[in-house]
C-alpha cells in the first residue's frame, strides 16, 4: 500500500499523481524487479546498497493484538534501523519513544501501548548512518590551511649563497614560502666591515625556477646607501638565482657591482622580494 504525495500550491494541498512508496527509494543502474505501485527509482551510475541510503520506510499493516514488531514488513523489506535514529508512526501519529514504544536493539520494535488493533498501519522510518566519500578530514584541512607550504604556515629560512661577494660579519637573513609551484621569497643583506666584494652581487634561490621563464620574473629591489640614499628597482630571476641589477635614467638595465649603483660601505643594504615559477 502507498499514499499520496500532497504539494501546497499556495491555495490548498493538491496531489502531484506519484505516491510515496511503501518500501525504501531504489538508487541503481536498471529497473528495478517486481516493484510496487508508489515506488521510486533513481536512475543512478551504479546500484547503491540499502547499506549507503540514508533513508528508509517500513510498513506493517497489523492482525490485532501486536505489541512487537519485526522482521518483513508489507512490502517483504525486513525491519532495520539505527537505535535513537527511528521514527515510528501509528496510523498517521507520531508515536513517543519510551513511551509508547521501546527501540534498542535496530531490529524489532517492542512494548507498543496500547496493543494494535487489526488493520492499524505501522510505520518506521529509518534514518541510516553513512559515508561520504572523497572527503577531507579535519586534520587534513587543518593541514592544508595551516602547515608549511600552506596559505597560512610559517615561511622557511634558508641561507641563499651569496655570489661574488664574500658576506664576513656582514648579515643574511633570508625565508620562503612555497605554495605548489609558486615561490615567495624574501633576502636582507647588509654590508659588513669585513664583507669582501668584487664582481656582480647576486643570491642564490632557495628552490629552481622554471627554466621556460629564466630571466622573465623580476622582483623587487631596495638598496640603501647608508645616510645618502635610497633606492628601488627591479631585479631579475634566473634558474638558480636573483641577479642584482637596478636601472640607469634610459632604461638598460645595470648589475649591482661595489661600485654601482654607489660604492659600498659597512651599513649599506640591499632586500630583495618577490616570487616565481618552481621547475
Amino acid at each position: 500500500m502507498a499514499v499520496p504525495i500532497y504539494v501546497w500550491n499556495g491555495t490548498a494541498w493538491e496531489s502531484t499523481g506519484p505516491t510515496i512508496p511503501a518500501s525504501p527509494i531504489k538508487y541503481q543502474a536498471s529497473a528495478p524487479t517486481s516493484p510496487s505501485t508508489g515506488d521510486i527509482w533513481v536512475d543512478s551510475d551504479a546500484d547503491v546498497t540499502s547499506g549507503s541510503q540514508q533513508f528508509q520506510r517500513f510498513r506493517f499493516v497489523a492482525s490485532g493484538g501486536e505489541t512487537t514488531i519485526s522482521g518483513a514488513d508489507a512490502n517483504g523489506a525486513v525491519l532495520a534501523y539505527t537505535a535513537g535514529a527511528e521514527l515510528v508512526v501509528l496510523n498517521g501519529s507520531t508515536l513517543v519513544r519510551g513511551q509508547d514504544y521501546t527501540a534498542t536493539n535496530g531490529t524489532s520494535i517492542t512494548g507498543l501501548s496500547p496493543a494494535l488493533v487489526a488493520s492499524d498501519v505501522l510505520e518506521v522510518f529509518s534514518f541510516i548512518a553513512f559515508t561520504v566519500a572523497n572527503t577531507y578530514t579535519q586534520s587534513q584541512v587543518d593541514g592544508l590551511i595551516g602547515g608549511t607550504g600552506t596559505l597560512s604556515g610559517a615561511w622557511t629560512s634558508y641561507t641563499p649563497t651569496v655570489n661574488n661577494w664574500t658576506l664576513g660579519n656582514g648579515t643574511l637573513v633570508a625565508a620562503y614560502k612555497q605554495i605548489g609551484k609558486t615561490v615567495f621569497f624574501r633576502i636582507d643583506f647588509t654590508v659588513g666591515s669585513t664583507t669582501n666584494k668584487a664582481g656582480n652581487l647576486s643570491f642564490s634561490l632557495p628552490v629552481t625556477a622554471n627554466s621556460s621563464f629564466a630571466s622573465a620574473y623580476t622582483v623587487h629591489t631596495y638598496l640603501l646607501d647608508t645616510g645618502t640614499d635610497e633606492y628601488y628597482f627591479t631585479s631579475e630571476v634566473t634558474t638558480a638565482n636573483v641577479n642584482g641589477i637596478y636601472q640607469l635614467s634610459g632604461g638598460n638595465n645595470r648589475a649591482i657591482s661595489p661600485t654601482a649603483p654607489f660604492t659600498w660601505v659597512t651599513g649599506d643594504r640591499a632586500r630583495f622580494w618577490g616570487f616565481y615559477e618552481a621547475a
